[in-house]
């Protein structure tokens, strides 16, 4: 259920990176979730999954603790309350926002 995440100024040398200091609110099919992604390159949610993320070149990828391991493109310039959409490791459609981390 982790999903394949589009982000924006990962950890490039930038003093600030959005997703490090805030949340990622999932929506999908199986329900909603969200992802805290820390500075250390290792996320949790609030279900239960962890795991690793790093950048590969344009990509912003994940791997949970299981390896199921998905990327995704980059998006810049994201602020809070931003939505995308994408797919989880199951190929799902879902909607990914951008919210303050609490």
């Amino acid at each position: 259920m982790i999903v394949q995440i589009a982000a924006a100024l990962l950890l490039q040398g930038m003093a600030s990176d959005p997703l490090v200091e805030n949340a990622l609110q999932v929506s999908g099919p199986e329900g909603e979730y969200t992802v805290f992604f820390e500075a250390d390159g290792t996320y949790t949610t609030n279900i239960g999954i962890a795991g690793n993320w790093h950048v590969d070149g344009e990509e912003f990828c994940v791997e949970r603790e299981s390896g199921a391991a998905n990327c995704q493109p980059l998006m810049a310039d994201l602020a809070v309350g931003d939505s995308w959409t994408g797919q989880n490791a199951n190929g799902d459609d879902v909607t990914f926002t951008l919210i303050a981390r609490e």
